[in-house]
């Protein structure tokens, strides 16, 4: 009888070894061969799954995504709007092994997205995402007190995001100059003057 195989887990699978890649020598440096060896998978099994190298890059960004944005509805559920923003600003930055991970994906994806249309979308709809999720957070945290209601959303937005993006490159640049309590601080004096 043949062996059934789980297809959305093995297509996870493999996207986890190009994850491991990618965080490892970078996004222009991956391979087919490369993520399959690390797979340990022959090639025509990736063939299977994904067209090309592209399609498998943007398979690996998608899951990235996916991820994070379901440690949001844990931040969200929180009752009190300057904790649920702290808790969602937080989930964006390298504090911990599995976000270190994510954060180096995400990263080596930026230069690759300005050149490659599909994951330059991916990404924009991403970010949309992120920006609803705070305007949403940051209207309650308002609303609230927590944030000076004379701040316009729109720059608060830019901002928060602005450091989001900030604190977690210069993590990676500069892993003991900004250790994960120094990011937390950061991320939290970024919020106090906003109030």
């Amino acid at each position: 009888m043949p062996k059934k195989v789980d297809h959305d887990a093995r297509r996870e699978e493999l996207v986890l070894a190009a994850w491991r890649v990618i965080a490892a020598r970078g996004i222009d440096e991956v391979t087919i061969r490369e993520i399959a060896r690390e797979s340990g998978y022959s090639s025509g099994v990736l063939a299977h799954y994904f067209e090309n190298k592209d399609d498998l890059l943007a398979h690996a960004l998608r899951l990235s995504h996916t991820r994070i944005r379901k440690r949001y509805d844990a931040e969200v559920a929180t009752p009190v709007a300057e904790d649920a923003l702290k808790g969602i600003l937080l989930d964006n930055l390298p504090l911990d092994e599995q976000r270190d991970l994510e954060t180096r994906i995400e990263m080596s994806f930026w230069a690759r997205a300005l050149r490659n249309e599909a994951l330059h979308e991916i990404q924009r709809q991403e970010s949309e995402t992120l920006r609803g999720l705070l305007r949403e957070l940051v209207q309650k945290a308002k609303d609230e007190g927590s944030i000076a209601a004379d701040h316009d959303m729109e720059d608060v937005i830019e901002l928060l995001g602005a450091v989001i993006d900030g604190v977690s490159l210069h993590a990676l640049l500069y892993p003991d100059r900004l250790p994960a309590e120094k990011q937390a601080r950061v991320m939290e004096f970024a919020l106090q003057l906003l109030k």
